[in-house]
């Protein structure tokens, strides 16, 4: 079947050409409401489907938005965090509503990320997954319009640039705490932290913070030795459950900083015959769906990992909207996403 074409429209409607574009592409105010509606009416009855480059090169923007990670090796997927994949799913459902398209983009690099905007000539950009040193040797562009997830770095576009920059990230410190103050009530006091701690990320140094401030606040003594760096992958977890199983092992209780971890915790450390939660408690954060897969359930820090995603979306769109001149620095405060604490079968007063 041929492509139905403006021209096609502007024929059977009996006006021209430039009124069927503007009225496909929003222009309302010049075109009258009886002309507009009997357009749009037979656009909707030829199934007319607007050609997206025509569109970008008549509003001056191409309505796509780019999504940056880190870049890994070839054999590397880009998204393995439940955390990272449930929000990318949120930014692509927002942007979609408001018509415009995601593109997923693994950089390393500021030419990595100069070669997607200028390639693909992108709107906004979303950036997600990167340590707040990474995030400023990135470089972007000065005037892109850019909102990070989970950064805590004061800018991303150079201390003089004009940026065009939100940023939208989960309330770490209060997860962290609100984890030691269930422990504490428990009555735990022996309690090992478990994350990615020899990293240089600011989201895993506030969580721990935060779960030292609770310990703080109940004049209760925490040592730093009671730190088992790990990453945060199920397998990290069987081997982190193991060293704990063997290098503490008068721990009555675990906090992770995901739940991928937190389960694979569970079975490390039932596989050296540690019990959870009779003899050793564990706690994760995020309440992703491995949270209730597991057996135990998990008691965990829920983050509402969907607004986090749809928040981003949201400031890009309207950093983008407001124009070339708009947005200002914003070095400031940042979009803070709540946190609470879901209580599970994990968790249980120390033996």
């Amino acid at each position: 079947m041929p492509r139905v074409t403006l021209k096609d429209i502007a024929r059977e409607a009996g006006v021209s050409v430039m009124t069927v574009s503007n009225v496909v592409n929003g222009n309302r105010g010049r075109v009258s409401p009886t002309t507009a509606a009997e357009v749009e009416r037979i656009v909707a009855l030829r199934g007319y489907v607007p050609n997206a480059s025509a569109q970008s090169l008549a509003a001056g923007r191409t309505r796509l938005v780019g999504l940056l990670v880190p870049a890994g090796t070839d054999d590397d997927d880009l998204l393995v965090s439940p955390h990272d994949v449930s929000v990318m799913g949120a930014v692509e459902t927002a942007l979609r509503r408001r018509d415009h398209h995601l593109m997923l983009r693994g950089v390393a690099d500021a030419r990595d990320v100069l070669d997607s905007v200028q390639r693909w000539n992108l709107d906004g950009v979303v950036v997600m997954g990167f340590t707040d040193d990474a995030l400023d040797d990135l470089a972007l562009p000065d005037d892109l319009p850019t909102v990070v997830i989970d950064a805590y770095s004061p800018g991303v576009h150079g201390p003089a640039a004009p940026a065009r920059t939100r940023t939208v990230r989960t309330d770490d410190h209060e997860g962290g705490r609100l984890a030691a103050e269930h422990l504490l009530a428990l009555g735990h006091t022996d309690v090992v932290f478990c994350g990615p701690t020899l990293t240089a990320s600011h989201v895993v140094e506030q969580r721990l913070a935060g779960f030292r401030s609770a310990f703080a606040a109940h004049d209760v003594a925490w040592s730093p030795a009671s730190i088992v760096p790990s990453w945060t992958t199920y397998a990290d977890g069987l081997s982190a459950g193991a060293r704990i199983a063997h290098e503490h092992p008068t721990a009555t209780a675990v906090f992770a900083t995901a739940d991928v971890l937190a389960a694979g915790l569970v079975r490390g450390l039932a596989q050296h015959g540690v019990d959870v939660p009779g003899r050793v408690s564990v706690v994760g954060f995020d309440d992703a769906e491995i949270a209730q897969q597991v057996t135990p359930a998990l008691t965990t820090v829920r983050q509402d990992t969907r607004r986090k995603g749809v928040r981003a979306a949201e400031l890009l769109l309207d950093l983008v909207d407001a124009g070339a001149g708009a947005g200002g620095d914003d070095r400031g405060d940042a979009d803070l996403i709540g946190v609470e604490l879901v209580v599970r079968a994990s968790t249980a007063p120390p033996p």
